[in-house]
């Protein structure tokens, strides 16, 4: 963008020398009371109106320039988009987070079985929060929330859950990661679709969902 920006304001001083070497020459020699030609007042004006033309779409540039300035946040700002500055509230069985909330409608699939097991659903722990975040930074993506599950006198070695996570989109690409002893592990997504989730857990612990580019494996 600056090259076009120099490119356009070099043509102006281009086409401005151009017009003060026509005057120049109208006016050189003895006789300083001449007028200029019809066609140079002509090749002048044209000049003039092409100098307008240039300033208009150089003014334009700097105009789209300031505004994807804006958009990226003008290059200066030390805030991570992964990171909303209010933690997670618990708000009943469920939590809220940057605008997202999520929680658990029940019916979740045990053991390969239909249940009429609902899990509870918590904010994880501020450490958790920031170790999500930077799980979602290094995967390229956005934090949408992190939770904590459990299902008390309830026990399974695999569940299928369909968390609610507002805000989702068919079109979205969600990676899941569970904190399992301090390292974050990927699980299988089973679905993805308007505001929900559909998730397979062996366990029971803290879970991080992020939007992300495309979903791939991360080593962590």
């Amino acid at each position: 963008m600056k090259r076009i920006l120099a490119l356009a304001l070099a043509s102006v001083m281009m086409v401005s020398s151009t017009i003060c070497v026509c005057a120049a020459e109208t006016t050189t020699g003895e006789d300083q009371s001449v007028t200029m030609s019809p066609e140079t007042k002509k090749v002048i004006e044209d000049l003039q109106n092409e100098i307008k033309g240039l300033e208009n779409q150089i003014n334009d540039l700097i105009k789209a320039v300031q505004a994807s300035q804006s958009k990226s946040g003008g290059g200066g700002s030390s805030s991570s988009p992964s990171t909303p500055s209010a933690p997670p509230t618990n708000t009943g069985n469920s939590v809220s987070y940057g605008g997202t909330v999520a929680y658990q409608g029940g019916k979740v699939e045990i053991n390969g079985g239909k249940s009429n097991v609902t899990f509870t659903i918590k904010a994880p722990s501020s450490g958790v929060m920031s170790s999500a975040n930077s799980l979602a930074t290094r995967l390229g993506g956005s934090l949408l929330t992190c939770i904590n599950t459990s299902s008390p006198g309830v026990a399974f070695s695999n569940a299928k859950v369909n968390f609610f996570v507002s805000g989702v989109t068919n079109a979205d690409n969600v990676a899941v990661y569970q904190n399992q002893n301090g390292t974050w592990v990927q699980l299988v997504v089973a679905e993805v679709r308007q505001d929900h989730v559909v998730v397979n857990l062996s366990r029971h612990g803290d879970i991080a969902f992020v939007r992300v580019p495309v979903l791939a494996s991360v080593t962590h």
